[in-house]
């Protein structure tokens, strides 16, 4: 009986496996992303971060030529957004003074600003028409500026000393929220819809009149 020719397909057979098993197990592995392109610890000036990672003002590529994963169906994330993530924009005023012209959340993004900076925000803030905003003003002397919401919902928190003297108007908000410190909020509030929407000269949003979206 001839068993060589047996035997020799048999090695082939299993060499021919093990080169596809070994081609197959890194493929179905490999992530494309570097670590490099990480937000944290933060993104260089010509990048901003998207959903984590640091991706080109324009939703272009990397350095190296590989375009980032978060980038491929985000949009690309404004100029004056600090972050984007979830569709919401992140402005951030952290610094004495910072964010001293109005602050112009971009339209068709919700909008977060963060004016934590020692009279920061001095040009106050003006929200996009229709999209949510949260503004925190907890910086002293922040937001002198009166805060313009827009038509969609609308927080505010005046934590700092002798912030939000501008006031806060979110007359046309579809639901409206603030948050005064003692001394915050000189110019006072112009809360939506009937007075029940406004307690203590605060607005505040409930079930109903209060809230309608």
């Amino acid at each position: 009986m001839v068993t060589r020719p047996t035997s020799i397909v048999a090695l082939v057979v299993s060499a021919g496996a093990v080169a596809l098993a070994i081609l197959a197990g890194p493929g179905c592995s490999i992530d494309t992303r570097s670590d490099a392109y990480a937000c944290d610890p933060g993104c260089p000036s010509d990048r901003v971060c998207v959903d984590g990672w640091c991706v080109s003002r324009d939703g272009g590529t990397a350095t190296d030529g590989r375009t980032v994963d978060a980038a491929i169906d985000a949009p690309a994330c404004p100029a004056q957004c600090d972050s984007c993530a979830a569709g919401t924009c992140t402005i951030n005023c952290d610094n004495g003074g910072a964010c001293s012209a109005p602050v112009l959340c971009p339209p068709g993004w919700s909008c977060r600003v963060e004016c934590t900076g020692s009279g920061s925000c001095q040009g106050g803030v003006r929200c996009a028409p229709g999209e949510a905003c949260t503004i925190n003003c907890d910086g002293p002397g922040s937001c002198t500026g009166e805060i313009q919401c827009g038509t969609g919902r609308c927080d505010v928190t005046c934590g700092g000393t002798n912030s939000c003297a501008g006031g806060t108007n979110c007359s046309t908000s579809c639901q409206c929220d603030t948050q005064c410190a003692p001394t915050a909020c000189a110019g006072g509030n112009n809360c939506p819809g009937p007075a029940q929407c406004e307690q203590s000269g605060e607005c505040t949003s409930q079930s109903g009149v209060c809230r309608s979206c």
